[in-house]
This record gives structure tokens, C-alpha cells and sequence, in this order.
């Protein structure tokens, strides 16, 4: 029994390692084909404004902020107007809408990371730090966040 069970485990372990060959281009030692034209990477837009749809279907235009915001990683786990991973923005400007002190501490916040402010709505869920942004930049955006329309958080 334990020798059948050892050789079951052998070729097991077999198997496994003969799947992980890649099996195209066996015995090759040709580079692959060049392609047939040459990569040529895409502009990159100096943070220009664009339409971006609002309710009702209409658009409006991207402040520079927002255009930085979309370039960094803060609209992966933000929205406007609902909780993704964290909180919406409009929660956020009405959390500290009377708040003269927030723009430092959040400034503060988004630099360093934390956990806390919204457990009852992320379930404890971290925001990242984000030290690659200067502070200029990050006041630019929390004082964006800070003037999007408030709208209270749903009941928890």
C-alpha cells in the first residue's frame, strides 16, 4: 500500500514538473521575430481637460486635480458619488465640510495611509500611503475632495 501511495506521489511530482517545460520552441535558440513595425508609444496628454459624464448624462470638465487623481491610483478605490473601497468623495466633504483643520489632516492621511475614520462603511479596509506625491499635489487634491457637493453617508 505505502509503495503504491510512493509511486502514485512520484508520478505526481513527475508530471507536475514535465507540465511546467514549456513545450513551443523546444531545442530553439533563435531569438523570437522581431516585430513587423515598429512600438510606438501612445502621446501622453499634458493633463488636458476632457469631458467626463455627471448625472443626467450631461459632462462636465476635469480640473487639473481630478485629471492627477485619475493618474494616480485614488479613483481605484474612490468614487464621487458611492463607496468602491473607500469612502465616496461626497461623504468625505460632508464628514468635514465645517472641519477648518481637515485639509492638513487629510493631506496628512492620504501621505501616510491609515484606518479608522471609516471602518462602519469599509469594514477596516486601509488606505495605502501614497509618500511618491509631493505635498503640493496631494493638497491640490484633498482640497478637490473637500469641494465636491456633500452628501451625508447612508445609515449604517
Amino acid at each position: 500500500m505505502v509503495e503504491r501511495n510512493l509511486a502514485a506521489f512520484v508520478l505526481g511530482i513527475l508530471l507536475l514538473a514535465a507540465s511546467a517545460i514549456p513545450l513551443s520552441g523546444c531545442g530553439k535558440s533563435e531569438p523570437p521575430p522581431a516585430p513587423s513595425s515598429p512600438v510606438v508609444p501612445a502621446p501622453q496628454a499634458s493633463a488636458p481637460e476632457k469631458p467626463l459624464p455627471v448625472a443626467g448624462g450631461a459632462t462636465a470638465t476635469a480640473s487639473p486635480a481630478e485629471v492627477a487623481m485619475r493618474k494616480s491610483d485614488c479613483f481605484v478605490c474612490h468614487a464621487v458619488d458611492k463607496k468602491i473601497v473607500g469612502p465616496a468623495y461626497s461623504w468625505v466633504a460632508y464628514r468635514y465640510k465645517d472641519d477648518k483643520e481637515a485639509a492638513s489632516r487629510l493631506v496628512d492621511k492620504v501621505r501616510k495611509g491609515g484606518m479608522g475614520q471609516w471602518n462602519a462603511y469599509t469594514g477596516s479596509i486601509v488606505m495605502t500611503p501614497h509618500p511618491q506625491l509631493s505635498d503640493d499635489a496631494i493638497k491640490t487634491m484633498v482640497e478637490w475632495v473637500l469641494s465636491q457637493a456633500p452628501v451625508a453617508p447612508p445609515k449604517v
